[in-house]
């Protein structure tokens, strides 16, 4: 066994601190995430101690490694993940079950972090509604030891300790590569994979294997310890989630770790000192369920809710959380670590961690299976599940997710709605980003019951305006899908309109954020300027087809379907569901104030948003029809009150 160290145990407490405060408050430590990449140099040079010493000595068994394992991590896991399921269960909808189902599978089997790779990045902002996502960090560190206790145990029973050196430098510097490269073209990959992290834990190993030369001068050490808490600290205040992560933005923390376990080694410093105090001490000694029980009791109350916590709820989350960590680490860490006085065998501990473990998989499955137990709830939770697959079924023919360097537009055959004529082509062509693609449906069926034929001509993050407003990003690869449906559209003889759609209330933000003094007036300006140089390129390319201009649709700080689902799970109102202030109250308004300014110099401008709002309240229900799939689109409920709007226009346009 390696001596206590205090001061490792404080250091502890800064990683899990910086965990909490990022995910509890995020404004308060914008960089905190990087308190799990310190956990990780921590693990690596404490296990790796343990293995050599007693691989050294002639005593080191597998068996025992993972009994230990075990007895560490299970019994405080199972507990937050019982804990966990019966409240998601009671909480989650049955899409979110699904998911949850899914995780609860990662967590036994240890490929939490495999699951979250394939269905979401750390930072996206689905991310918030896992309940589990925290213990991808867990299945990193249980990969890492799948094999690495045989590779150091061979390697330390050697007389000669260098080539255990040498192959632990080098899988760091191959992770480390492997880290550089993967975080600039596989981001997600490069997070939660074990190739691209071993590096981490490999800085621990090398400290314990001796591959980091002594510190022997006291001044030496102090100013090492100084400089190892800087290097963490710096990052978890300056760093944000768009720093590419890990990488090498994550060596500064993953080496502060190095240095301040380094420099305690021989003799404690200052810095050591502080980490020994009680309090902070105490926080070390709790970090594990703590960093357990957090991310739960932080997501559930959040999603019962349907909103965000307040600074206040937030607060009292971690309070709770750490309560819990406190009673866990006396009630059930410490009866089973070591000789803890819930005594087992170990054929007992395996057994029974191989049971639990398998259960947790069974009742995941169970959630999987079942869809998220759907045939349990009600109708009307029904209703909203099947909400939220309810976008326009053209969607993935018609509509690219980016646009393609050929410029290619979805197929002509699987594109063209409504009732052909004798005369080959189409009459409406319906151009923009994805805020066009959800009108499809609406437009569609008005067109089919006047024998009209609509072509759909849609990709993502490709609003128009991008080509004319140097504020907003406007990749080449758009500017040529547009032109290919310009061109196409050119060609068809009796080309009635062009519907121009797009998320506007997205782009003025934009405009606005990087105008000269954040001037309201001069984002206008250039918004309304843009909008005419569109209309001048369509004129140009289509002189004959009349231009409709679609205005804003409200945009919400829910996923409707999500938040009907979960009231009706929890048999609660869901008036807040159906009427809320968008948050695009500020820039939609505006937006259709310009469309609007348009109808005075010839152009025909539709604005759906009047179907939708009463004053500052607009709907994501009407006549018992939810009107959203997500917080911005149209399900194809939606896109049919929209439609009559666009299309009524196009009856005033008609030759």
């Amino acid at each position: 066994m390696i001596k206590y160290r205090s001061d490792i145990d404080g250091l502890r407490a800064i990683a899990v601190g910086g965990v909490v405060l990022f995910h509890a408050l995020p404004w308060s430590l914008t960089g905190g995430f990087v308190g799990v990449d310190v956990f990780f140099v921590l693990s690596g040079y404490l296990i790796t101690a343990i293995i050599c010493g007693e691989a050294r000595r002639g005593e080191f068994s597998i068996g025992r490694f993972y009994e230990r394992r075990f007895r560490r991590i299970m019994p405080a896991l199972v507990l937050m993940a019982v804990a966990t399921t019966i409240a998601s269960i009671i909480i989650l909808s049955p899409r979110g079950l699904i998911d949850y189902g899914k995780a609860l599978v990662g967590v036994a089997t240890f490929t939490a972090n495999i699951v979250f790779w394939e269905d979401t990045g750390y930072f996206a902002p689905d991310a918030g509604d896992m309940p589990l996502l925290h213990t991808w960090s867990l299945a990193v560190e249980e990969q890492f030891y799948i094999l690495w206790p045989f590779v150091a145990a061979y390697f330390a029973r050697k007389k000669n300790q260098r080539p255990l050196r040498i192959f632990v430098i080098l899988t760091v510097l191959v992770s480390l590569a492997l880290s550089t490269v993967g975080v600039k073209f596989y981001k997600d990959l490069t997070f939660y994979m074990l190739p691209t992290r071993a590096w981490e834990l490999g800085l621990g190993a090398m400290l314990a294997v001796g591959a980091v030369p002594a510190i022997r001068k006291q001044a030496y050490r102090e100013a090492a310890a100084l400089l190892g808490v800087l290097l963490i600290l710096v990052p978890m205040v300056f760093y944000t989630e768009a720093v590419p992560f890990p990488g090498p933005f994550a060596l500064p923390p993953c080496l502060g770790a190095v240095l301040l376990i380094h420099a305690g080694d021989k003799a404690q410093t200052l810095i050591g000192r502080f980490l020994s105090l009680g309090p902070i001490l105490y926080v070390g000694l709790v970090s594990y369920s703590f960093y357990l029980w957090h991310w739960p009791v932080l997501v559930l109350p959040r999603l019962a809710m349907n909103r965000p916590l307040t600074t206040v709820e937030a607060i009292a989350a971690i309070v709770a959380a750490f309560v819990l960590a406190a009673l866990s680490t006396k009630y059930v860490e410490s009866r089973f670590r070591g000789r803890g006085t819930w005594q087992m065998t170990r054929k007992q501990v395996l057994r029974t961690s191989a049971g639990t473990a398998t259960v947790l998989a069974a009742i995941g499955i169970v959630l999987v299976s079942t869809n998220g137990l759907f045939e349990y709830v009600s109708p009307a939770v029904q209703a909203a599940e099947i909400a939220n697959d309810d976008y326009n079924p053209r969607r993935r023919a018609c509509h690219a997710e980016q646009a393609g360097a050929s410029g290619k537009l979805g197929d002509l055959a699987k594109c063209v709605s409504g009732k052909p004529d004798a005369t080959p082509g189409y009459d409406v062509l319906l151009w923009g980003d994805s805020h066009a693609d959800h009108l499809m449906p609406g437009i569609e069926a008005i067109a089919n019951a006047r024998n009209l034929e609509v072509r759909q001509a849609t990709v993502s993050r490709c609003s128009p305006v991008s080509q004319y407003v140097a504020y907003v990003e406007h990749p080449a690869a758009c500017a040529k899908i547009y032109q290919t449906a310009l061109a196409e559209a050119a060609s068809q003889k009796d080309l009635d309109a062009i519907v121009i759609s797009s998320s506007w209330s997205a782009v003025l933000p934009k405009i606005y954020e990087k105008v000269a003094h954040h001037d309201a007036v001069e984002t206008e300006r250039l918004f309304a300027g843009a909008l005419r140089s569109i209309v001048a390129e369509v004129h140009k390319a289509v002189p004959a087809a009349r231009i409709i201009v679609v205005g804003t649709t409200p945009e919400f700080d829910i996923v409707p379907p999500k938040c009907f689902a979960r009231d009706g799970k929890l048999g609660i109102d869901d008036t807040e569901c159906a009427d809320r202030i968008p948050t695009d109250a500020q820039w939609g308004p505006v937006a259709d104030r310009v469309i609007e300014a348009l109808s005075r110099e010839g152009v025909t401008v539709a604005l759906p948003r009047r179907a939708f709002c009463q004053g500052v309240m607009c709907h994501t229900r009407l006549n018992g029809h939810i009107l959203y799939y997500d917080d911005d689109h149209l399900s194809v409920a939606g896109s049919r009150v929209a439609g009559p709007v666009i299309m009524a226009k196009l009856n005033r346009s008609e030759r």
